[in-house]
């Protein structure tokens, strides 16, 4: 999957965005991109959902504590595995 071309003025010459937009809507559009690399129906371990995301950015952890405090992704409360959130539609 490529980077959407509204991120690549924050990425390096490899893709990789590793400094994070100013503006949180930015953020919270980046993060929301993020999670589409995770199936739905899945369960990560933390680890897994680290290298899925660290592959676009350099604070995948920030990134993963978005989703989580915004719903889009859940997880146990040990940290050992987290989920897409499915939405109706």
């Amino acid at each position: 999957m490529e980077l959407p071309a509204s991120f690549r003025t924050f990425a390096d010459s490899q893709g990789r965005i590793t400094r994070l937009p100013v503006k949180l809507s930015k953020k919270r559009e980046l993060s929301l991109w993020l999670a589409t690399l995770l199936e739905p129906g899945r369960r990560y371990s933390e680890q897994e959902v680290g290298e899925l995301f660290e592959e676009f950015v350099d604070d995948f952890a920030l990134m993963r504590r978005m989703l989580v405090e915004s719903g889009t992704i859940a997880r146990e409360r040990d940290c050992s595995a987290y989920w897409l959130v499915e939405t109706s539609d």
